[in-house]
């Protein structure tokens, strides 16, 4: 049953490759649906290979929102993104629409779902002069253990292969402000939110992602690191230290050649889909799981209706 007193959502959850896209898609189509996107890999213009980011033909007409509107080097916060993303859920319902929150970023699609409020931090200048010399000096694996002595649960949530998260997170818990007075939750959703999770087994998303990356390698992934590298941008900006750039960039840089390049990247997804089954959980009471392994179709068709039975809901 649902609680109509609040706006309505619905969210689809899950790991990479477990085809989220095309499931919003045609969940849009069917209710009259507009798809808000809740990945934060998808937010740069220019940076669409590499992410995998849905093509015109992938999203047949489907308004989506808050893709490509950020620049590679533009800095954006969680913060940010509730602002802008609670403006745009309120414009689709204002047109009648569903809005439809699709991602596999576990912090944004909470932060959203649950209400957060996440106060702007200014940057200590000092403390990230001392952490990008930390990464110069040492590498990124000494951020990492940084980020393991002083805060292993956040650790256990961090790519700690992105030394942009990692400093982050790090700013974050050394700041002025203590780590609980920087983030508050709602005491309840804000939202009539109906959580959809897409499941696959893990030795087939293996597969998925080994034959995503053959097809960003047809489809120009070098050519658009290096077009993004010639254009000025660098392995500095965070967007550019993200899974397939780091890498790509790695082996533009020399450090090793293509085959490694492709492998590291097949590395860090997997170990992005471990982390996204961790904000993800299959025994979460809020989320109900749909198996995309075999009959991708049979179980869209399920989605649907699941999803329409629960808006008829009074």
């Amino acid at each position: 049953m649902s609680n109509t007193s609040k706006p309505r959502i619905v969210v689809i959850v899950g790991a990479t490759a477990t085809g989220k896209t095309s499931v919003s898609v045609e969940l849009a189509q069917a209710l009259n649906g507009e798809i808000v996107n809740g990945d934060s890999q998808l937010f740069y213009e220019g940076m669409d290979v590499a992410t995998a980011k849905p093509t015109p033909d992938e999203i047949h007409g489907v308004p989506h929102h808050l893709i490509d509107f950020l620049a590679p080097d533009d800095e954006f916060s969680l913060g940010g993104y509730l602002t802008q993303a609670r403006s745009v859920i309120k414009e689709i319902i204002e047109r009648g629409k569903l809005p439809i929150i699709v991602g596999g970023s576990g912090q944004y699609i909470w932060a959203l779902v649950e209400g957060w409020e996440v106060p702007e931090i200014e940057p200590d200048l000092e403390l990230r002069t001392r952490l990008e010399h930390m990464l110069t000096e040492r590498g990124v694996e000494a951020l990492a253990n940084e980020l393991r002595e002083i805060a292993p649960e956040t650790a256990a949530d961090t790519d700690l292969l992105n030394p942009r998260r990692i400093t982050r997170a790090i700013e974050r818990i050394l700041s002025k402000k203590p780590l609980e007075s920087t983030r508050t939750k709602a005491e309840e959703s804000p939202f009539d939110a109906h959580i959809i999770g897409l499941s696959a087994e893990r030795s087939v998303l293996h597969e998925r992602v080994t034959n995503r990356l053959d097809r960003m390698l047809a489809n120009g992934w070098e050519h658009e690191v290096r077009s993004l590298l010639n254009s000025g941008y660098s392995i500095d900006n965070r967007a550019m230290s993200g899974i397939g750039y780091r890498q790509m960039i790695g082996h533009i840089n020399g450090e090793y050649d293509l085959d490694e390049g492709v492998r590291l990247t097949a590395v860090a997804t997997n170990r992005l889909i471990r982390q996204q089954s961790n904000w993800f959980k299959q025994k979460d009471p809020r989320i109900n799981w749909f198996d995309m392994t075999q009959d991708a179709e049979s179980a869209t068709k399920s989605v649907i209706e699941t999803v329409s039975t629960w808006l008829e809901g009074t």
